[in-house]
């Protein structure tokens, strides 16, 4: 684990789950994006890590599973589809997870391990989200979408990554430590 390497944790999506994301996707029409997310890469990010020295890494890898055995798994729905950037040219295309205390509580938690550990986390306010695509390059604008499906998809939470970010590789997103949540 070097320090030019990037880091960030967080929930990766089953791959069944994601695989029927992706199919439900593909049969939407008027989606124009230059990058699509893999489906083995879905994932919600709690925080992102970046660059990071081995010992401190050690240190967040030490606090995360302490705090994995405090705390309890939940369920995760996904539903709505959102986009980050202008309306019309999207920058960031993704799925939501309905909000939910158990989600936002862990998020809280990670962020608190990582700030001990030393480590600076983004001071933007966190949206949790799984990103589908980047980049909108239709001729068109971009068009608002209905929701994922009728109804949500839905998953437990039962364990965390670390992921460690590979760009030239497919996958992208390597776990390297999962934390199972013990509650």
């Amino acid at each position: 684990m070097s320090e030019s390497r990037h880091y960030f944790i967080g929930i990766h999506i089953p791959e069944q789950l994601a695989h029927q994301i992706k199919q439900d996707l593909d049969q939407r029409s008027g989606l124009s994006f230059q990058k699509w997310t893999a489906p083995h890469d879905y994932h919600v990010t709690l925080v992102f890590l970046g660059a990071i020295p081995e010992e401190r890494l050690k240190k967040i890898i030490q606090l995360i599973d302490i705090l994995s055995n405090e705390a309890a798994s939940f369920p995760l729905a996904l539903k709505e589809l959102g986009q980050f950037g202008t309306k019309e040219r999207p920058r960031v295309f993704f799925a939501k997870p309905i909000e939910n205390e158990p989600l936002m509580q862990l998020r809280e938690k990670v962020k608190e391990a990582v700030m001990s550990a030393g480590h600076p986390v983004e001071k933007r306010p966190f949206h949790p989200h799984m990103t589908i695509a980047r980049k909108w390059n239709g001729d068109d604008s971009y068009r608002e979408q209905a929701p994922l499906s009728k109804e949500p998809y839905v998953m437990e939470v039962s364990r965390i990554t670390l992921f460690e970010i590979r760009p030239k590789e497919t996958p992208r997103y390597h776990a390297i430590k999962q934390f199972t949540l013990h509650k």
